[in-house]
């Protein structure tokens, strides 16, 4: 017992300076640095984990690893592995138990979500180009995972599904949007790494 708190513990701290180092090289730029720190990022976290969630976090690390090429078919490639990520994270949330039933209980709390989906569709649809409807598959599989965190009723898997929702928000602002933030970078790995950690934890 007191061997594997010991065991969580070093897991999270690996993790936890993994993220950091690789926010910070984000931030000064440095892509062929990241290509070190990226990568391992999801596979220290599966660690321990029950299957369906090693699989959602698994297609999560190779998102990661396609998203490290500035390439059109690589953001493909990423885009797809999330997607299927995301669909893998409702299958693992769902099997979970404890399962609070929050959005049929009170379904106003969907409001800020699906708000948030139409928003963010209605101003990427004319900028996607030929990406446009996997974008928008895309971030229908986002939302519903978010909305399925939600759902559990636990508080850590629903800060996760929200964060990763505005993760993903902000990167599809600045790929396809043009908007830029001070810290941009940074902050969308900071968001997307808690928001894995928080749905692999609760």
């Amino acid at each position: 017992m007191i061997a594997d708190r010991a065991a969580g513990q070093l897991q999270r701290w690996v993790y936890l300076g993994l993220a950091v180092a690789d926010a910070s090289l984000a931030l000064a730029g440095a892509t062929r640095a990241r290509r070190l720190t990226k990568p391992a990022l999801m596979p220290v976290l599966m660690v321990g984990r029950d299957r369906p969630t090693q699989r959602a976090l698994a297609l999560g690390g190779a998102g990661d690893v396609a998203l490290l090429f500035p390439t059109t078919p690589a953001f493909a490639v990423g885009l797809s592995c999330f997607l299927a990520g995301h669909l893998s994270w409702v299958a693992a949330l769902r099997g979970r138990p404890g399962q609070a039933r929050v959005v049929s209980r009170h379904p106003l709390v969907v409001v800020p979500y699906v708000a948030t989906w139409a928003g963010l569709n209605a101003y990427l649809w004319p900028r996607t180009g030929s990406l446009r409807i996997p974008v928008l598959a895309y971030s229908t599989a986002l939302g519903g995972m978010a909305l399925v965190a939600l759902d559990t009723g636990h508080p850590r898997a629903s800060l996760g599904g929200a964060l990763f929702m505005l993760s993903d928000s902000l990167l599809a602002l600045k790929r396809f949007g043009g908007l830029r933030i001070p810290l941009q970078e940074a902050t969308v790995m900071a968001t997307y790494t808690a928001a894995q950690y928080l749905l692999a934890s609760d």
